[in-house]
């Protein structure tokens, strides 16, 4: 099947979730000046999975895999209790509705 023919995959929905990770810090003692803060996430995708634990957003979608039993890479697993917000993304609302400017927590 030809590149251009194929048609768009209708059953994911694209979106964007903001999440915290967590602040690791390599050594072996932390020092005095050590300021702990919340590192904040952005990740956009493919809305694979939707459970009550957890949501899996994979990063991309191969289309020549068709008939195979894998078409999805990049996976990633987000525990709810770390996401601040997750919107679905649509061409009507794109670029309003995720900000990358950092804010004060």
């Amino acid at each position: 099947m030809a590149l251009d023919s194929i048609a768009a995959v209708t059953a994911p929905r694209l979106v964007a979730v903001e999440w915290e990770d967590i602040t690791a810090y390599s050594r072996t003692a932390i020092p005095d000046d050590f300021e702990p803060f919340r590192l904040r996430k952005l990740t956009c995708g493919l809305l694979w999975k939707d459970t009550p634990e957890y949501v899996v957003v994979v990063g991309d979608y191969d289309l020549t895999n068709e008939g195979k039993e894998y078409r999805h890479n990049d996976f990633h697993i987000i525990p709810r209790g770390v996401i601040r917000k997750l919107t679905y993304l649509s061409e009507d609302d794109a670029g309003s509705l995720v900000s990358l400017e950092v804010e004060s927590a």
